[in-house]
Parts: structure tokens; sequence; C-alpha cells
């Protein structure tokens, strides 16, 4: 496979992963905003803009102190790739360069997608049209999964979502619902994550820790940093069976000894233990992505011809 290809496909699975998960905490933590008005909407503002490295442009500092304004700011524009818009641009942009490697539909639902997002979302009620890009995300990672050849380019779309969500639960973990709203919070975050249904049926006590330790550990869960470490090990295994050993091995080991590390921790961890483990996974997942780049995007150079 071609270096430039994979790069596009390792990143359109970090993007369109992120996009999707910004989208749905964005969708939870407004409904919180404009159903409990006793927090300062700055303080509600900034709990969520920070963790995702968002900073607003001059003329929106103080647009964020309403709900409306945060959710155009987290909307963003295709310039800053941690926004909606950005994330989404960033992905059909990948898409559009390797159309001939991507089944037809992929590109065509992206590329409606960016259209969509590029006509402004309605700041009022922002509910509706931020599900609906939940549901049009969804359609493009099911034809990915649907759709695409069983071969490189899906290992490394698989490795780069996997990494994007060890990223993006950290920082869903970082924002405080449980401290800022005491008795919403636990059960927004896990809404974020798409996980509230799958938590109550471990019939678990719906607290903050129970929460934050179910979203580290849990073994079942698709979206927990176990499961996501797991994902990424299995894409880098099969990896291995395309290129030689050398090449995925820091890679294999870095997922690897994170895996390990999440599925065999504590059976009852303390909070520290889980804010560790959170640490251990986020630094993983950011050496992981520059290990890929390493073994796999970074040309060697351009050939000069002499005469």
């Amino acid at each position: 496979m071609l270096s430039r290809i994979a790069e596009a496909m390792f990143w359109i699975g970090r993007y369109v992963e992120r996009a999707e998960a910004t989208t749905r905490l964005l969708v939870e933590h407004h409904q919180l905003l404009v159903e409990d008005t006793r927090l300062n909407p700055a303080v509600g503002a900034e709990a969520l803009l920070g963790p995702l490295g968002i900073v607003p442009p001059e003329p929106d500092e103080l647009a964020v102190l309403s709900p409306a304004g945060l959710v155009r700011v987290v909307v963003g524009d295709s310039a800053d790739l941690s926004t909606i818009l950005g994330s989404v641009a960033a992905a059909r942009e990948n898409a559009r360069t390797i159309r001939e490697a991507l089944p037809g539909d992929m590109f065509e639902r992206m590329n409606a997608t960016h259209l969509r997002l590029q006509a402004g979302i309605s700041t009022v009620i922002p509910g509706i049209p931020l599900r609906s890009l939940l549901d049009e995300l969804a359609v493009v990672a099911g034809i990915i999964e649907w759709q695409m050849p069983r071969d490189e380019g899906l290992v490394f779309v698989r490795l780069g979502a996997a990494l994007e969500r060890l990223d993006m639960t950290c920082r869903l973990l970082d924002i405080d619902h449980d401290g800022l709203w005491p008795q919403a919070g636990a059960a927004t975050t896990l809404r974020a994550a798409g996980g509230l249904n799958p938590f109550l049926r471990t019939q678990r006590a719906l607290t903050g820790d129970q929460v934050e330790g179910f979203l580290v550990l849990d073994p079942t869960f698709p979206r927990s940093m176990l499961q996501s470490a797991m994902r990424a090990e299995r894409a880098v295994r099969t990896m291995a069976t395309y290129v030689s050993p050398q090449q995925t091995s820091t890679l294999l080991r870095t997922v690897g000894i994170l895996r390990a590390e999440l599925e065999f921790a504590s059976v009852n961890p303390t909070p520290a233990d889980l804010a560790l483990l959170r640490e251990r996974a986020r630094d993983a997942a950011f050496v992981a992505s520059d290990a890929v780049a390493a073994a796999f995007f970074r040309q060697a150079g351009t050939i000069v011809w002499s005469h």
C-alpha cells in the first residue's frame, strides 16, 4: 500500500471518531447547561472547551457565556481540527485524496455531511441537527465496516479510530461533570460516551467513581479504554502480517503494554489508580500515533536525477 493511502486511511479513522465523540459530548453538555442555569455559563463553557483543546476566536470569547455561543464555537470551522466541522472537513479531505481506494458511498456521504455542516447548525435548538449529524457519521462508519475490503487500508482506519477513541475518552473524563452537576453529571458522562444503558445493566451505583471505572476498565463496552486498547492491539497484530516485524515493533510494544496494564489492573481500583491509568492511556495514544507516522508515513526524500 502506498504511504499516502495508508496515512489518509489512518486519519480518516481518527477524524471520523473525533467528530462523532465531540458531537455526542456537545449534545449532552449543552443539555446540562440549558436545564441547570445555576452554574455560571463561563464555568460550564470552560469545563468543555479546556479538555477539548478548543480556544474560542477573539470575537467569540464572550459569546461562549451562552449555550448558543458554546455550540457555535464547538461546531467551529474547518481551520480548527479540534472542532466538529474541522474534524469532518479533515476526514472529507483525506477521503477526497484517495477516492479510488474507498467505497464510493463513503465519500459521497462524507461530502454530503461536510456540505450540510458548512451550511450551518441552529444554535437555538441544536439538539435535533446535532443528533442528525450523529446518524450521518454512524452511516459513514457503517459503510467503512460493511464495504471496505479486509486489507491494509481497513487496518489503518481501525487503528486510527482506536487511538482516537482512547484520547477522546480521556478528554471526556477530564470534564468534571459529576462535580459541576452532582445530580445529573454521572449520567451525562455515560450518555456522552453512549454507555448509559450498558452501565445500568452492570447494576453498579451511578456515581462518578463507578462511571470512571466503567469507562476505563470495562472489558465489554466498546468505548472503554480497555476495549480501545484491545482493538488497537488487534489492528497492529494484523498489520504485522503485511509488513516486517521491525516496522511494528515499537507500535506493538506501546499498545500491548497499555492493554496489559488495563486488562490486569486492580479489581477495585482507587480514584488515584484510575487517574494514573488514564494518563498512561493518553501518553500511549500519542506515542503510538507517532510510531505509526515514523514507520509508515514519513517519506524518505526526493530522488534528484543527475545528467
